[in-house]
């Protein structure tokens, strides 16, 4: 059986260290907001027969119109819709002379968001977020209660807490990163693959949390931390082949998806790496900690 909970102090220490410089690089770099949060172009177009592939249509428009932030995603069977910053009537014409380029095709929309829409959005994300956190917090600590020994039901729901914001945190720090040195921007897709983590970060969490809870009805009287540490061992094989069926479709999408899927795909890579780390290696030992303190104040 592996120690886990025997060498929680060095996991702390590591985990720590990840959370010290996310925060750093999101502190010093900041994160770089799409054009979905700053404002910009979007236009809808159907092509008449086959549709381009997205990677040549994005490098035809940004040669066109001299632009730096292009995304083209596909729609429907046909369709294409490109977002692009904000457009002058130059830069417009610009912009569909490259798609016609490709082939003859029907504008189906066009429409230009503004910085305070941008605003807007950005501030009902962050709610989305937060929100999302704290239901699942008030989620554990309803659903862990009555579980026998000195963690209570709602110290589960802020392990589990502190937990989620570390899965979110770190991979923030990444594309902070990524984004000082390589122009990468937080876009409507990756915070969907975040929010995606956070709901398989917190599935994670509560099978081993679960298997806590069985090992204490079961025994009650054995030591706290032995349950923990047999919980891990029992759900590690569980942890490890989920984590890697969903990890190769997500590497699939990466190398394969195209530009306009690739940073969906890297959100989605760092955190279920990181979310099967802490469901492994943070969440019995923190309840460990924690039983550990109040035992000490007792």
């Amino acid at each position: 059986m592996i120690q886990f909970i025997k060498y929680k102090k060095i996991f702390f220490g590591l985990t720590l260290s990840m959370v010290a410089a996310s925060a750093a690089a999101i502190a010093v770099w900041g994160l770089k907001p799409g054009i979905e949060f700053t404002g910009g172009s979007i236009l809808e177009v159907e092509y008449e027969n086959d549709r381009p592939a997205n990677d040549a249509v994005r490098q035809k428009i940004a040669d066109a119109a001299q632009l730096q932030n292009v995304s083209v995603y596909a729609s429907g069977d046909r369709g294409l819709i490109v977002r692009t910053e904000n457009l002058n009537s130059e830069q417009y014409g610009q912009v569909v002379s490259a798609l016609a380029a490709e082939g003859n095709f029907e504008e189906k929309s066009f429409e230009a968001i503004g910085p305070m829409v941008g605003k807007e959005l950005t501030g009902k994300m962050s709610l989305l977020v937060f929100v999302s956190l704290v239901a699942m917090l008030l989620y554990i600590a309803v659903a862990f209660r009555g579980v026998p020994g000195r963690v209570n039901s709602w110290q589960y729901g802020i392990a589990s807490f502190l937990i989620l914001c570390h899965d979110i945190i770190v991979p923030l720090g990444v594309f902070a990163a990524l984004g000082a040195f390589l122009g990468v921007q937080i876009t409507i897709p990756v915070i969907t693959a975040l929010l995606i983590v956070v709901g398989y970060a917190i599935n994670n969490v509560i099978v081993v949390y679960d298997r806590v809870r069985e090992n204490l009805l079961r025994d009650h009287r054995a030591d706290f931390a032995e349950n923990a540490n047999r919980a891990v061992n029992q759900t590690l094989s569980r942890q490890i082949n989920t984590s890697l069926a969903t990890l190769l479709p997500v590497f699939a999408i990466y190398f394969w998806g195209g530009v306009s899927l690739q940073y969906f795909a890297l959100a989605l890579i760092l955190g279920i790496a990181v979310g099967t780390y802490s469901s492994v290696f943070l969440a019995a030992p923190m309840l460990v900690l924690w039983q550990e303190i109040v035992s000490r104040r007792r």
